[in-house]
């Protein structure tokens, strides 16, 4: 189960923020970080997260798992290798989901030097789409963030649903089905679809080398 739940985020929520299962509309103009908290804390009474719960004895547990939710999709679709440089120096196990307009992303869940990370997606990327760095420059150039991002609340309430149970499966000690896997689902058809990156020998995350038997076990399990 869960023992610690900790949230870090910028700004104040918005009104378009909110929704079911997720912030109260009463949460707008809070700082988001306190807000998704302060859920947290409604939800599970009990719980220990950032500001608030009984202080701990000793030091910090290490981090289980990392779950990057970013508000612009374009994080999760095409995540950012140097935003998971401490996690992968550190063996932190780290999972993206997120909404890019119409497309859900859930995965992959990234067991550092074990199955394909950020690097290693960014790599094959590009050697099949050799446009596909300057594609990607453009949209993370601030260009296309003007105003409001496209996001369906169905579609964003599926994805959390997903990755809360993927993320859970894998603290109760077993492998989920993204690990090492990326699913992706799109509007209006709601059909998943399932890609497993390989690890690039290429990236330094040394996956390609020393991640044969995590990489096996987690092909193993099936959506």
């Amino acid at each position: 189960g869960v023992g610690r739940v900790d949230v870090q985020d910028g700004g104040c929520v918005a009104p378009w923020e909110t929704g079911p299962g997720g912030l109260a509309p009463e949460r707008v103009g809070e700082r988001r970080a306190v807000a998704a908290q302060k859920e947290v804390r409604r939800w599970t009474p009990g719980a220990r997260g950032t500001g608030g719960g009984r202080a701990r004895e000793g030091p910090e547990p290490p981090l289980a798992l990392v779950v990057f939710a970013p508000r612009d999709g374009l994080g999760a679709y095409a995540p950012d290798p140097a935003a998971a440089e401490q996690l992968m120096s550190a063996g932190v196990p780290h999972v993206y989901a997120g909404v890019l307009e119409g497309t859900g992303v859930v995965g992959p869940l990234v067991l550092p030097g074990g199955t394909a990370c950020a690097g290693c997606l960014a790599a094959d990327r590009c050697e099949r789409e050799p446009e596909w760095p300057r594609l990607l420059a453009q949209w993370r150039s601030g260009g296309r963030r003007e105003g409001v991002p496209a996001c369906d609340i169905a579609l964003a309430t599926m994805v959390a649903g997903l990755v809360a149970a993927h993320a859970l499966t894998f603290l109760d000690g077993r492998l989920p089905p993204v690990a090492g896997a990326r699913l992706e689902c799109a509007l209006p058809a709601l059909s998943w679809e399932t890609s497993r990156p390989v690890p690039h020998p290429r990236c330094g995350c040394g996956a390609a080398v020393e991640g044969g038997a995590a990489e096996q076990e987690a092909g193993g399990v099936h959506v």
